[in-house]
């Protein structure tokens, strides 16, 4: 594999990690704003049927989601400190939703998946160092 399309593979990778990373981000976000209408958790005791207020794993959501869509935008940029910050963001992400698991399993699994895809995405575009930009021509650029 030339120069070249190593580095298209590498862009390649990085775009496909934004746009998974930016899809959980965003659903995400759209699940937590619907957890504000209403509390959906209910525990039934000998003592009576409690209400569970989720606000502050709503906010929890909301503030991972914007961090994780962000993230994923920021990718495009193909800087190097934006691959650091997708990482970390979709670990935390992951932690998250390892938590929730329990009470939202389906959508856990889901958000978990993609950010597990982005990361392994990731791992590849960091674990091989970024080759010379090459022109058209196939020599190394100025």
């Amino acid at each position: 594999m030339t120069g070249h399309e190593e580095a298209e593979l590498r862009k390649r990778r990085l775009m496909l990690a934004g746009l998974l990373l930016a899809g959980a981000g965003l659903f995400d976000a759209l699940a937590a704003t619907d957890d504000f209408h209403g509390d959906p958790y209910v525990v039934v005791t000998s003592e009576g049927v409690f209400h569970l207020d989720v606000t502050g794993w709503v906010w929890a959501h909301l503030v991972t989601a914007a961090l994780v869509l962000t993230a994923g935008l920021l990718l495009f940029t193909g800087r190097h400190w934006a691959l650091r910050l997708a990482a970390a963001a979709a670990v935390a992400n992951i932690a998250l939703h390892v938590v929730v698991l329990p009470y939202r399993p389906l959508w856990a699994l889901m958000v978990i998946g993609l950010a597990v895809g982005a990361l392994r995405l990731l791992w590849h575009c960091r674990s091989r160092a970024a080759p010379d930009e090459v022109t058209s021509t196939g020599a190394p650029s100025p």
